[in-house]
Parts: structure tokens; C-alpha cells; sequence
């Protein structure tokens, strides 16, 4: 009778590895332990199923745009548990990034930068803070703030340029110096609020919520390392992600593809492709022309599908963009949209908007979703067209 061979156990882990992913996503959801984090299984497969998963879950945490925009979310609340627990701290935000600012005057600045001080390659940060007042000279309504890395200076310092969106433009407020030159600032943040000339009044509510992405993190172990957690395993192990977002995994066979996310996995299709059911090769729907909404004063288009319609994805094109828009690279904006996809009065937030280029197609994260909405950041214009499919009755 043939033995239990190596090739076996490497397609016994293949197989191992999206269930313990759809685990974690499940468990997401409700709060409870997840095998990433806290399981501890009894099988050869189970445990190095479970240690590919937290290496491919640190090899995100040490590149989290090494995963495609469709996958960033999954990915992310599948590991933030376990990452947590290595790096509390680190993982996304999601907030009004300050008050008030947003009328037709003049403000000021009254609040703090506060930054963190990155020591050595894994951890120790400290916290200190500078105080930022300006005089009446910011004119609304005022758009984001952002911070970009400056060289160091003549004795070494290294600092952070902060650049407010203005009415008028960008207008470089203050520099944030680092005094210490053997570290690196690794985050800044303000914290305050847009105070107005005396006498008048502000009533124009706050910017739309900013989503701060997850802070990188070395990977310790890296994508090789061997895995010897007790005398019955002892191996070479090997993660690598691929641009798709799928990873190779080698135990000594070769490298094995594994789709963390596979459109079977999970009864309640949350490791599906969002598609509403199966499909030829690249269905995606049809474009609803009647349906395509520019946003409108308040930055916002939204929609639901017909009857026995699902959503099958949302095409954004950049109509106009505020000046000095923030880009990752030449025609690739930086947070220029908020996008939730759902059912009516229930919609969940895909954050691919954080990353956006025109024509960009975002597909839904689950099967049957019906209603979606778009928010342009400040000063962005964009046009939305959904894409729906017919479910037969």
C-alpha cells in the first residue's frame, strides 16, 4: 500500500490555505478567533497551512500594495488580526481628517502635528508634537492635508512638509523637523481644527472621512524560512504573492499557486468574485446608460439596480481634479473617492477609491449586491456607470 508522499501533503496544504483564509474573513465579520491568529490545528497540512497564511499575511504587512486594489480589503481584514497582535496600531483609519474649514472665508489653523519617530527596522516608535498656529490667511473651503518626506537639511535633520488644500491652492504652512538624524519620521498627522475670523460663522460642516492606509512593517522571517514548530514537521517553507494577489507556496515540491480568495470559497460567497452568480469568462454585465450620473454639488452620484438585477461592477472616470491633486503617479490619484457597494440602506465601503485612475472598473466583493454610491473627494469631479446583470427569476 502506497505511503502518504510529499506531493500529497503539498496539495493537502493548497487546499487548506482559502478555507483558512474564508475563516478569517468570517471572523472578521463577527468578532470572534480566527485560525490566522488563534488556531491551533493538530493536522501536517493544518499547520503549515496556518504558518503560509501568517507569512503571506506579513508579507502584506510589509507591502500592503503588493495586493491588487480588488483584494486589499479582503486581504486586510483576514490579517489585521494576527498583524495586530505582532504590530498593534498599524492597520488603516477611517475619519474626518478635521473640523469645520469648509465655508467661503478666511481661517486659521489651531491645532498640533503629531509624529512618530520610527526607531531601528521592526518597532519602537516615540511620539512627540509640535503646535501649529497661522493667522488669518487660508481661504476656504479647505481641501485635504498632506505631508511629503524632505531631504535632510544642512545639520542632518529630516523633515515633513505640511501642504494645506486652499481655495487659492496649496499653501505650505509648516515644517516639521525630526531632530533626531538616526531615525526617520514614519507618520504625521494634524489634529485640530479651522478656526474663522472673529464674527462670523461656520456652518459648512467638515471634509468627508480619509482613509489613512495600513503602515508598512518588516517581514522578520521574510518569504523563506524554515518551519520547524515540532518534531513532526520540519521543512523548507516558501510564500511568495504575486502581482494578482495569488501567492506560490513551496514546500520542497515546487512552487504551488493558491487562490486566497477562490469565487467557490465560502457557502455565502464571501470569497466570491461579486459577479451575482456564474457567467462566461469576463461578464461583468451590461453598462446601464441611462444610468450614468456625473457627482453633484455635494460630490456624491448613487444608484440601484432594476428588478432581478445584481451590480456587476462600477466604471469611474476622472471628469476634473482639484489643483495639485495628490498622485502616486501621473494620472493615478491619491484618495479621490469614496465607493460603496451594498443593497439598499445597506452599503459596505471598497476602498479602492484610495488609489483611482480614470475608467478604473471596481467589481463588487460579494454575489447579489444591488445598490452602490460614489463620493468625489473635495474638488474632484468624477462620472460613474454602473454595470448590472440579470439574474433569471
Amino acid at each position: 500500500m502506497a505511503g502518504i508522499t510529499l506531493p500529497a501533503v503539498a496539495a493537502a496544504v493548497a487546499e487548506e490555505i482559502p478555507k483558512i483564509f474564508d475563516d478569517a474573513l468570517n471572523r472578521a465579520r463577527d468578532g470572534g478567533a480566527s485560525t490566522i491568529k488563534d488556531g491551533n490545528p493538530t493536522s501536517i497540512p493544518g499547520k503549515i497551512g496556518q504558518a503560509t497564511a501568517r507569512s503571506a499575511c506579513r508579507r502584506y504587512g510589509a507591502n500592503p500594495g503588493s495586493f491588487p486594489a480588488n483584494r486589499q480589503v479582503r486581504i486586510e481584514a483576514a490579517c489585521r488580526p494576527y498583524l495586530d497582535g505582532l504590530n498593534p496600531g498599524d492597520g488603516p483609519t477611517i475619519g474626518v481628517p478635521f473640523e469645520g474649514g469648509q465655508c467661503a472665508q478666511l481661517y486659521r489653523m489651531n491645532g498640533a502635528v503629531n509624529y512618530e519617530v520610527f526607531i531601528g527596522n521592526t518597532g519602537g516608535t516615540s511620539n512627540p508634537s509640535q503646535t501649529v498656529v497661522t493667522e488669518y490667511s487660508l481661504t476656504g473651503p479647505i481641501g485635504g492635508i498632506s505631508f511629503t518626506y524632505d531631504t535632510p537639511g544642512p545639520f542632518g535633520n529630516r523633515r515633513w512638509i505640511m501642504t494645506v488644500g486652499t481655495a487659492l491652492g496649496p499653501v505650505i504652512v509648516r515644517s516639521v523637523l525630526n531632530p533626531i538624524t538616526t531615525n526617520r519620521v514614519s507618520k504625521a498627522a494634524w489634529a485640530g481644527a479651522f478656526e474663522i475670523v472673529p464674527g462670523q460663522s461656520d456652518d459648512c460642516g467638515n471634509p468627508p472621512p480619509v482613509v489613512t492606509q495600513p503602515r508598512p512593517r518588516v517581514d522578520p522571517t521574510g518569504p523563506s524560512f524554515r518551519f520547524n514548530p515540532s518534531g513532526d514537521i520540519d521543512v523548507d517553507l516558501d510564500v511568495d504573492i504575486l502581482p494578482d494577489g495569488t501567492i506560490n507556496v513551496d514546500i520542497g515540491t515546487g512552487p504551488i499557486n493558491v487562490d486566497l480568495f477562490p469565487p467557490d470559497a465560502g457557502g455565502d460567497g464571501s470569497g466570491g468574485d461579486g459577479s451575482g452568480g456564474d457567467g462566461p469568462p469576463g461578464d461583468v454585465g451590461v453598462a446601464d446608460e441611462d444610468a450614468v450620473q456625473e457627482t453633484d454639488e455635494d460630490g456624491t452620484a448613487s444608484g440601484c439596480g432594476g428588478e432581478n438585477q445584481v451590480l456587476g461592477g462600477l466604471k469611474i472616470e476622472v471628469v476634473s481634479v482639484p489643483p495639485k491633486a495628490n498622485q502616486y503617479s501621473p494620472g493615478i490619484y491619491r484618495g479621490a473617492a469614496y465607493i460603496w457597494m451594498g443593497v439598499e440602506g445597506n452599503l459596505d465601503q471598497d476602498f479602492g477609491g484610495s488609489m483611482l485612475r480614470s475608467g478604473q472598473f471596481f467589481l463588487p466583493e460579494k454575489n447579489n449586491l444591488t445598490c452602490w454610491e460614489v463620493k468625489a473627494n473635495n474638488g474632484f469631479k468624477l462620472r460613474v456607470t454602473p454595470y448590472y446583470k440579470e439574474v433569471p427569476e
